[in-house]
């Protein structure tokens, strides 16, 4: 094929209409082949308006167009092109998809053509072009050529037509009013160019500050006193992440290609699967289709909305341990989730080695109902045993030098004391330094 080379120029060329239509088509492949792997998927619309008065008298019509066509035809109507000819739907027609069509580019067939010539891809018309020196007045009338536009459906013959699905018609009723699918989104040079993928964004920076805000004050909650998880601060630092990245294409969407929004999204999505996931795994994404976003964005939106609205349980409650007489610290067991189905860990620290800590708290430590405890330390009875614990819970957060023991909650002292909602502890002996914090871990 030697339609789009370029021409080779030569001293005394017998110049015709053709030379210039050759170096025309071979401009415009230079800039369509240098240009177009900048960017993924360089086609699709830049601006559509329906006329939505048309829909009910039974047609689709556009008020305005503008795009790329696959085959890297630009168009742009009313002002470049002519608007085309809306589609007469029946009374009572199904669903149908509506595309905006133009005759592809082909060797033998005519670029340029009168508009009664239904198969040039461009129409002929006059124009009076003004001289742009600014000493001279004159115009000129010249042949201009316009995109000759259309709309077809699925009922229509397409072969040969470069095509974007622009709607989605659901039915035609029989009043003649036309229901268009709402979530139909056509293939977008940007995403800006449609309300609805528009708003996807909106809608992830919303639920993405929320859901941070809400993390920062659990987290900043004093009562709390730092227990939040790690993954508390690892899902906050997604978050924070993730927001200012998301407004930032929200907020410069007309520039930003549905590809490059789809990129961050999915990445996001898969991110917050740590967290949210009930195996930590992120799930299985759909690829990027460009001919048909919506297939694209929904199920990742969905895992997105679904990442950032789950409850997230802070599955490590504190017990506030408060100090009475004798030495005996009583703390309150309040959330009744924690009496039945949960592990209760005790925290210690003191001015003593870890080590020896481990060794000397479980002989000295008496833990049982506050109505026993006084009955426990007299006659020496046991209270509910504790054990050592190797390494610190996951669930709490890391304090050096701590030392953690865990209470033996099938023991027949700890269902009375879960029963009576508060729990006592005393110590033997005074160990110097030390401070001890009680936790009940879910799960």
């Amino acid at each position: 094929m030697k339609t789009d080379n370029r021409i080779a120029w030569t001293e005394g060329m017998f110049l015709r209409v053709q030379h210039f239509q050759q170096a025309d088509r071979w401009t415009e492949r230079l800039v369509r082949d240098r240009t177009g792997a900048l960017t993924p998927y360089p086609w699709g619309l830049t601006q559509i308006a329906l006329d939505r008065s048309a829909l009910g008298v039974g047609r689709v019509a556009l008020s305005s167009v503008a795009g790329i066509l696959p085959d890297g035809t630009p168009f742009s109507a009313p002002d470049l092109a002519d608007l085309p000819a809306p589609v007469e739907l029946a009374e009572g027609s199904g669903a149908t998809t509506v595309y905006l069509a133009m005759q592809m580019r082909r060797s033998g067939q005519p670029e340029y053509g009168p508009a009664a010539r239904p198969n040039a891809r461009h129409k002929r018309e006059e124009y009076e072009a003004e001289d742009a020196n600014s000493d001279t007045s004159f115009t000129a009338a010249i042949d201009v050529g316009r995109a000759a536009l259309s709309l077809k459906t699925d009922a229509d013959e397409r072969e040969g037509f470069e095509c974007l699905p622009i709607a989605r018609v659901v039915e035609t009723r029989a009043d003649l009013s036309v229901v268009l699918d709402e979530a139909m989104i056509p293939p977008l040079m940007i995403v800006g160019a449609n309300p609805r993928l528009h708003g996807y964004l909106t809608e992830i920076v919303g639920l993405l500050r929320h859901r941070a805000a809400a993390i920062a004050r659990r987290m900043g909650d004093p009562s709390i006193r730092g227990a939040a998880e790690i993954g508390d601060y690892m899902m906050l630092q997604a978050l924070n992440r993730a927001t200012p990245l998301i407004a930032h294409l929200e907020g410069q969407a007309g520039q930003i290609h549905p590809e490059g929004a789809f990129r961050q999204l999915v990445a996001l999505a898969g991110e917050l699967a740590t967290f949210t996931a009930s195996d930590n795994v992120a799930p299985d994404m759909p690829q990027y289709l460009h001919m048909d976003p919506e297939a694209t964005f929904a199920p990742v939106m969905d895992e997105l909305r679904r990442s950032l609205s789950a409850v997230l349980d802070q599955s490590a409650t504190p017990i506030p341990l408060e100090l009475r007489r004798h030495g005996v610290r009583v703390g309150m067991i309040a959330d009744a989730g924690l009496k039945h189905d949960a592990s209760m860990v005790l925290a210690a620290r003191a001015d003593l080695p870890a080590e020896q800590l481990r060794r000397a708290l479980p002989n000295q430590i008496k833990i049982g109902p506050v109505e026993r405890i006084a009955e426990l330390v007299n006659v020496a009875l046991p209270g509910i045993p504790v054990r050592p614990l190797p390494v610190a819970p996951r669930q709490l957060p890391y304090r050096a030098g701590s030392v953690y023991f865990e209470l033996d909650t099938s023991d027949d002292l700890w269902r009375t004391t879960s029963d009576g909602g508060a729990i006592a502890i005393h110590l033997a002996t005074d160990i110097p330094g030390l401070d001890l914090e009680l936790w009940g871990i879910r799960g």
